[in-house]
């Protein structure tokens, strides 16, 4: 994965994020960047790194600082190489979309206030990162503005 043990970054090889996009974009494609971090359960583990279930007081995909801490820091480094490269669409790239999150609405009502709390912030987090091109979260009809759901 892009991330095997925390806060070390693979990008190498086939794990080549910049080069996938830059690939499209030569092709004349649009991307829609899925950061996840979780991006679904068809994937082992949702896609989140195994090491990440041993960080002390976790508690996945719901308003907990340790969880909240990863995903910001997972976020902040994919949209900073994203935006290195110019690769948003607000800088010339193909990526015209983001996306934070993944079919969250069913957990959030599982999870409660919390979980609306950890959508909130989620969102609020990934627009903060000021990409100039729009967000979304699938399967979120409470997606707060701008966030598109």
């Amino acid at each position: 994965g892009h991330e095997p043990t925390p806060g070390n970054y693979n990008f190498e090889g086939r794990y080549d994020l910049v080069r996938f996009i830059k690939t499209a974009q030569k092709a004349g494609l649009f991307v829609h960047l899925r950061i996840g971090p979780y991006i679904c359960g068809e994937w082992n583990f949702g896609g989140f790194p195994v090491w990440l279930k041993y960080v002390p007081g976790i508690s996945f995909r719901t308003d907990n600082e340790p969880f909240k801490a990863a995903m910001q820091g997972f976020t902040e480094k994919i949209v900073g190489m994203m935006k290195s490269e110019e690769l948003f669409a607000s800088q010339g790239g193909p990526i015209i979309l983001s996306q934070i999150e993944n079919e969250y609405g069913p957990e959030e009502k599982e999870f409660g206030a919390a979980g609306k709390s950890y959508s909130d912030w989620a969102a609020k987090m990934a627009v903060g990162l000021d990409t100039g091109v729009p967000w979304v979260m699938c399967k979120q009809e409470d997606a707060p503005d701008p966030v598109v759901c």
